[in-house]
């Protein structure tokens, strides 16, 4: 019997074997369990908002006041003509 075969057979005696007892409050734990996932998903997703909004308003205030965009001023003053 090569390994496919085997591993196919275990599981079809497994299926009809008895099948073990379902506790009868698993419904309750698992709609328990995915609502706690969903808020714990949708805290994180709103705080990665807020992250990226202060990061982005930081972002601007740096730039508004730093206003990197213009030329550093000059330490040097220009060669004078005619000396």
């Amino acid at each position: 019997m090569s390994l496919p075969d085997r591993k196919e057979a275990e599981v079809r005696r497994m299926l009809d074997g008895p099948h073990p007892p379902v506790p009868p409050d698993l419904a309750r734990r698992a709609t328990a369990d995915g609502r706690r996932l969903l808020s714990h998903r949708r805290l994180a997703r709103r705080a990665l908002w807020l992250l990226t909004l202060a990061a982005l308003a930081v972002l601007l205030i740096w730039a508004a006041v730093d206003q990197p965009w213009l030329p550093p001023p000059t330490h040097t003053t220009p060669p004078l003509e005619g000396w």
